[in-house]
């Protein structure tokens, strides 16, 4: 198992990270960096003192350090919330071929970094292990069926949890305004970037947008899942000007104005007023982003 793991140079890691990384914390050792799609977890290994050569003590301790560090990022990609409803955990209790998937996954982690610690009179090991969302070899690709479902079947509409703004308060402080688009602009639109700061939207992999009546907009795809293993079907940023410097948005994004979210379980799905989903609608039969995958969430930075 430990043969397998592929080897990230420290300094690329370091180097990546960003300031306003947008972090999940997955219980004392794991987290979810939505900024660089990665899933992260450290593991722990003391050092024993009964063996006699110092090599061979710290190797051990690093053994048992990935081992832990393994589980750790088992269960932070328990904690992945798929969609609005069901986290990784639920998709895995019910799916043996999801399940054998997040094993194979856990076969070949990405070891981030390793370094020696103290804790009191005791010396430790301590590893850093990833897995990316997207890509290959990926938490995307595990659970691949449950983002990209098959035509057949019915829609899962229905158990997303009921639409609209009263279980989520509108913002105590006023945002900035939106400056309205017409449709008489005949540039085609390249993104449409969504506004749902102020309601406590929570990331996950398959989000949806809703209209004010329930009906979904979009976000139940049926596209190349080679595509959507790769890049996601959203991006997430905090602010409009972030969400304009993201290569998905182009030239002329659609800025439009959450008016809500849905009361799911998770709470990740956007609700727009009904004229801004018909319009979000009409525009995309013209111009096609969404179909691209050019979409953006500005929401609340990670508390």
């Amino acid at each position: 198992m430990l043969a397998g793991l592929l080897v990230v140079p420290v300094g690329l890691y370091a180097a990546s990270r960003r300031a306003d990384d947008d972090i999940e914390r997955v219980g004392p050792h794991g987290s979810i960096d939505w900024t660089e799609n990665t899933i992260y977890a450290i593991g722990l290994g003391a050092i024993p003192n009964n063996v006699s050569n110092d090599a061979v003590a710290y190797l051990k301790a690093r053994d048992y350090a990935i081992l832990d560090a393994m589980r750790n990022l088992l269960m932070a990609i328990h904690h992945v919330h798929i969609d609005a409803v069901t986290t990784g955990q639920e998709y895995m209790a019910r799916d043996a071929t999801i399940r054998a998937e997040v094993e194979g996954l856990l076969h070949h982690p990405r070891f981030i970094s390793e370094r020696r610690i103290r804790e009191g009179r005791d010396s430790m090991v301590e590893v850093t292990m990833a897995a990316p969302l997207y890509g290959n070899g990926s938490v995307a690709e595990a659970f691949r069926s449950a983002l990209v479902p098959q035509r057949e079947g019915t829609s899962d509409n229905g158990d997303r949890g009921t639409l609209g703004t009263e279980a989520v308060p509108a913002p105590s402080t006023p945002l900035p305004s939106v400056r309205p688009q017409v449709d008489e602009d005949s540039t085609p639109y390249t993104s449409v970037i969504i506004d749902a700061r102020g309601y406590r939207v929570q990331r996950d992999m398959s989000p949806k947008i809703y209209a004010a009546d329930g009906t979904e907009v979009w976000g139940t795809v049926y596209a190349d899942p080679n595509f959507v293993i790769e890049h996601g079907i959203v991006v997430y940023a905090h602010s409009i000007a972030q969400a304009r410097q993201l290569p998905e948005a182009g030239s002329h994004p659609l800025i439009l104005r959450a008016i809500g979210g849905s009361n799911s379980p998770v709470h990740a799905d956007v609700v727009l007023s009904q004229a801004d989903a018909e319009r979000l609608a009409r525009l995309n039969a013209r111009d096609g982003f969404l179909d691209r995958f050019h979409v953006i969430f500005v929401v609340d930075p990670m508390d």
